[in-house]
């Protein structure tokens, strides 16, 4: 079945239902996900996404969208205010459209339960991605989410479920927590953004570092000790910061921290990047330090990859083999003398040497990322 190759005369139709979308900033990876999985899936499948018509945290509505369906190109999406977002409109989306799937993201949103309702009363089939929700780093506060999902097997709304996997974590949490059969999951990695224009890079000089963190400001990404790290590096080192400050008094913390380190390193929060910036961004610096406590995927780690940025990460993510393949470094965060090792490493090194990075870079991504291959393993599991 893995080899099999699927085309339809008639595209399906796939109904997704998410909290936050495109173009807002401060909803993590899910987003990107699923704008890849639309872009992948033109021309097989027509998808329709249902979220929010504002950004996480905030109460404008987006500006240049429309009442109705908004067409994104490789997706037609509707923006709901708080109100309309509900059981009742997600019902008569679903009747208007007649999906084939309804494509879930994560399991603990507001939209899962009202959207199984939904399926099992329409006979809609649906997978489900729990977006890493399930994995260790993540999976906090059981108290309250365990009765959820006892409630979810009880009355049956997870029992024709199809269940996306991102790692063997989450497959391995999948079947724990939901008690889904292995028939029932399957392992499908994220889909990579590729960019329209590859980013022309800085000219290195030996002891000149610039090194950059992007992500959601909060504990589980770990911008602290990134921080930290750099108490102890020589050499002439800028450091930005990108992202939403989800976590206000972490934030304070993060300054405080800042603040104790020596006059050689330079750190600047430069605010929220838009998604079509990110590419142009991780290209105008060396190394992506970003020291995770866990991520079932990392779209912001094969972002600075294909960007040519070096990857100084944890190894609490899929992307621990570039070790071996000279692509970066995937560390354990019991130890931050490797960190700061290869911070060092990479301030200290000449152009020549950068290159050559981002050669083994190159290498490893035309390995790693096989989006044909990709395709036909998701249009396996929608098609069966």
């Amino acid at each position: 079945m893995g080899n099999k190759k699927y085309t339809m005369c008639k595209n399906m139709k796939i109904l997704i239902v998410m909290g936050g979308f495109l173009p807002g900033k401060k909803f993590g990876g899910p987003p990107v996900s699923v704008d890849n999985f639309c872009s992948l899936m033109k021309g097989e499948a027509d998808c329709y996404i249902v979220t929010h018509n504002h950004d996480m945290g905030e109460k404008n509505s987006y500006i240049n969208i429309k009442p109705g369906w908004n067409d994104r190109g490789n997706a037609m999406v509707t923006y709901l205010s708080d109100e309309e977002y509900n059981y009742a409109t997600f019902l008569k989306v679903a009747r208007e459209i007649r999906p084939d799937y309804i494509y879930l993201q994560g399991l603990f949103q507001e939209s899962i339960f009202p959207c199984l309702r939904i399926a099992n009363k329409l006979g809609i089939k649906v997978v489900l991605a729990p977006r890493g929700e399930l994995c260790a780093g993540a999976f906090k506060k059981k108290y309250k989410k365990i009765p959820y999902i006892v409630l979810l097997r009880l009355i049956g709304l997870l029992r024709n479920v199809t269940f996306q996997s991102t790692s063997d974590e989450e497959t391995q949490a999948i079947s724990k927590y939901l008690g889904a059969s292995s028939k029932r999951i399957h392992l499908l990695t994220n889909i990579p953004s590729i960019p329209h224009n590859f980013p022309v890079h800085r000219t290195k000089e030996a002891g000149d570092g610039h090194l950059v963190f992007v992500s959601r400001i909060l504990w589980k990404k770990n911008l602290l000790n990134a921080i930290c790290y750099f108490k102890e590096v020589k050499g002439k080192v800028l450091f930005d910061i990108y992202g939403p400050k989800e976590d206000e008094d972490y934030w304070k913390k993060c300054e405080d921290a800042i603040n104790d380190l020596p006059p050689n390193i330079s750190v600047n929060y430069k605010g929220v990047l838009s998604h079509d910036e990110i590419h142009k961004v991780f290209g105008q610096y060396d190394a992506f330090l970003f020291p995770t406590l866990s991520e079932n995927y990392g779209h912001v780690i094969v972002e600075a990859l294909v960007a040519g940025c070096i990857p100084i990460i944890s190894d609490q993510t899929p992307w621990s083999d570039i070790n071996e393949a000279n692509a970066g470094w995937a560390l354990s965060l019991s130890d931050d003398k490797k960190f700061i090792t290869a911070i060092q490493e990479v301030v200290d090194m000449k152009d020549l040497d950068l290159q050559d990075k981002r050669k083994a870079i190159a290498s490893y991504l035309e390995d790693k990322l096989r989006l044909n291959e990709l395709k036909q393993r998701y249009l396996t599991v929608f098609y069966d």
